[in-house]
């Protein structure tokens, strides 16, 4: 039988997996009206918060084929969200970086999102003290590189 802290750790953890998963549901509804698949979304998310990307590094970060990310970003890049650029360091690798469109895009979800947490904020009853917890818990798993 597991002890009260597994317990404690388990229930924490489908507690953040289920509040993760709403906060991307809602900022996902978005996408609807736009032609974009949720895969093309997680490229464009890596680029837009990570800054412009290889090939191979947008692969290893989604844990893609390189050629399942080929065809993602060439549709992105159809699209205008994304534009591949030679590298200056490697003529030989694309560099991969958002566009307007593509920023104006994520800026659109990100914008949905906070609606929804400003109604879940206005609802809580110790704000400060939730927000001090939510920095801490961000704060260890930081330090312990399980980003």
């Amino acid at each position: 039988m597991k002890n009260n802290l597994s317990c404690q750790a388990a229930q924490m953890e489908k507690l953040i997996r289920e509040i993760c998963s709403k906060i991307k549901s809602e900022g996902r509804k978005v996408l609807k009206d736009f032609d974009i698949s949720p895969a093309q979304f997680d490229v464009l998310q890596i680029v837009y918060f990570r800054g412009p990307k290889k090939l191979s590094d947008i692969s290893k970060r989604l844990g893609i084929t390189k050629s399942t990310t080929t065809g993602l970003v060439s549709r992105l890049e159809m699209m205008g969200y994304l534009q591949k650029e030679k590298s200056p360091e490697d003529r030989r690798v694309y560099m991969v970086d958002i566009t307007q469109k593509g920023k104006d895009l994520i800026d659109e979800v990100i914008e949905n999102r906070v609606k929804l947490m400003e109604n879940v904020y206005n609802k809580l009853g110790n704000k400060d003290k939730t927000i001090e917890i939510l920095n801490e818990i961000n704060k260890i798993m930081n330090e312990s590189k399980l980003d």
